[in-house]
């Protein structure tokens, strides 16, 4: 049910018994997707650079920790993108009758805009994320529908969450019937996600819809968004829908004094209980976990039905292990959600020799970038990011510069051209599919991981990136996690183990007094400024003209010219929290 505030007061609204005017019919000839799989181009090979956790920090007696020591270089493969389309018009005549949806009269009044023009005029669909159900076989796909008349998209008047399933080729699976447990749901399908709405109001509802799934059998996905309403005293707070069940909760952070006015961003991702049951016999977890901030990593655990979350980490740093940074425009931010990396090695040998409760994994953060190459507005691009735990602690171990995936992979070259430009912004919403599998022989793995992926808040296309396993088996932090040779890392218990040539010469005392841990986690920052100075300088080189004469706040021309200013991580002044 929707709530309706007005003047007299709240009004229920049932929001799946919307009238369809006449005029407002899906034609017969509306085409929705036009490729599959099967129509894609050859797998063409790019080359990813990043910055790998090698556990040793600069710092005080040792000097900065310059990038090119962390940098890391190899390949991956990419396939061209697809579009995925969107039938607005029928959309539209769903939603016709709810309050909310009102057309100003000069785009009726006489009859000088043709329907078509109208909803083109005042629907768009942003941000879609998918999620592959191994159960099914289907891709269960949200995306975020927005109703802004005669207004920019971020001033739209609301937003819902629209769902729709793609078979595993990509092609639109209309009329599909799922049932999971008591529940039935047919697709496609505007969600009920009781969202609040006051008339003549704006920017309500679902906003920057994720999706995740956990590894157990017949998993329900939890769909993440943010949206403001009463329960948040109208701030932009965070929720968590369940699809199948309709069950949606608010979430909120135990101990804080207030809620910040806007809440977004966070990343979610599932970690497995130590319990060593195989996935295929474990329960669904009742627990989401999010990485809260990049900037200290900073993680939640929040409970599903109840959604109370729970600070569990919070990265501190001794000052004596910190590095200087150039001062940046740049900040990584979320993008889509971490999925579990699997190890080769079978479980009960990981056991026997490592830490059972170390995991690892993967997702494709964005770095939002102010100002740089004189663009007047901010710049998105996604890096690849790797984030180690043993379920206490958290650090990242590899951060990639931005990616681009090369001309006509996502966007053209013109748009590739201008990074202040058409080419502003390319966010990956979703890894809606890994598909990794051994042949029989062992001799040869299927390594394909699908993305999602919106150009200028205006497209929805699907990649898929060949390699990305063999990827990461080449990361020299990640030797301990897919290596049989565990001795050379040392005790079963370290965390993490990675290694270190450095037992000699000015850094053995660091290695000898220095726990692990905080050693990986100093490098952690390291690996986000170097990555944020890198998105910084890409925006700088493939920024066309825009004014670059005017200065800005952090005098990026001054910058390069040689002038650094310095940047010092600084330090949490709050003790570190470990449960």
């Amino acid at each position: 049910m929707a709530i309706i505030t007005t003047s007299t007061g709240p009004t229920a609204w049932p929001n799946n018994d919307f009238e369809s005017p006449v005029e407002l019919q899906q034609p017969n000839d509306t085409i929705y997707d036009d490729v599959s799989h099967e129509h894609q181009a050859a797998f063409r090979t790019i080359t990813v650079q990043g910055y790998d956790n090698n556990a040793m920090p600069g710092g005080e007696g040792r000097g900065d920790l310059p990038c090119d020591v962390l940098t890391h270089t190899n390949e991956v493969q990419v396939e061209d993108s697809f579009h995925l389309q969107e039938n607005l018009l029928e959309i539209a005549s769903i939603l016709d009758g709810h309050p909310m949806v009102d057309y100003p009269t000069e785009m009726i009044k006489g009859q000088k805009m043709s329907i078509q023009q109208i909803v083109s005029s005042s629907w768009d669909r942003l941000a879609t994320a998918c999620s592959f159900l191994p159960d099914r076989g289907v891709h269960l796909c949200i995306s975020r529908i927005i109703f802004h008349p005669l207004r920019p998209k971020d001033h739209c008047r609301i937003n819902f969450l629209h769902a729709r399933i793609f078979s595993q080729d990509w092609e639109s699976l209309d009329g599909y019937h799922l049932t999971w447990k008591d529940h039935e749901v047919t697709f496609p399908k505007i969600f009920d996600t009781n969202t609040e709405f006051k008339l003549g109001g704006e920017l309500f509802g679902p906003e920057d819809a994720r999706i995740i799934i956990e590894d157990v059998p017949d998993a329900e996905p939890v769909i993440v968004f943010n949206m403001k309403s009463s329960q948040s005293d109208w701030k932009r707070a965070m929720w968590i829908f369940r699809p199948f069940s309709g069950h949606s909760t608010i979430l909120t952070i135990r101990g804080t004094l207030e809620r910040p006015k806007k809440e977004k961003n966070w990343t979610p991702l599932f970690i497995r209980d130590p319990d060593h049951t195989p996935s295929d016999k474990r329960l669904p977890s009742q627990y989401l976990y999010f990485v809260w901030k990049f900037e200290p990593l900073t993680v939640l655990k929040c409970h599903l039905l109840t959604g109370m979350c729970d600070v569990v980490f919070e990265q501190q740093v001794d000052d004596n292990l910190i590095s200087y940074h150039e001062i940046s425009s740049s900040t990584l931010r979320g993008g889509t959600e971490f999925v579990p990396i699997p190890r080769t090695l079978s479980s009960s040998w990981w056991s026997r020799h490592h830490d059972p409760n170390v995991q690892a994994f993967i997702a494709f953060p964005r770095t939002h970038v102010e100002g740089a190459g004189g663009c007047r507005q901010p710049s998105y691009r996604p890096e690849l990011a790797v984030l180690v735990t043993n379920t206490t602690d958290f650090y990242l171990t590899y951060l990639s510069d931005p990616l681009d995936f090369g001309p006509d992979t996502v966007m053209n070259a013109e748009q590739l051209s201008d990074s202040c430009g058409k080419g502003r912004i390319m966010i990956a919403n979703s890894i809606a599919r890994w598909d990794l599998e051994e042949s029989k022989s062992g001799s040869e793995r299927t390594d394909v991981m699908t993305l999602t992926l919106s150009v200028d808040d205006s497209t929805v296309q699907v990649m898929r990136v060949s390699g990305i396993y063999q990827f990461l088996q080449s990361l020299p932090s990640l030797d301990f996690y897919f290596s049989r040779s565990p001795k050379i890392y040392g005790g079963k218990k370290a965390f993490p183990r990675i290694a270190t040539s450095a037992t000699r010469g000015e850094f053995a005392e660091l290695v000898r007094t220095t726990d692990p841990f905080e050693r990986a986690s100093a490098v952690g920052l390291d690996l986000r400024a170097c990555a944020e100075e890198a998105a910084e300088v890409y925006t700088e080189e493939n920024a066309a003209p825009h004014g670059l004469e005017e200065s800005n706040e952090l005098d990026l021309l001054e910058k390069r010219g040689g002038k650094h200013k310095r940047r010092r991580i600084r330090r949490l002044d709050v003790p570190t929290r470990r449960h």
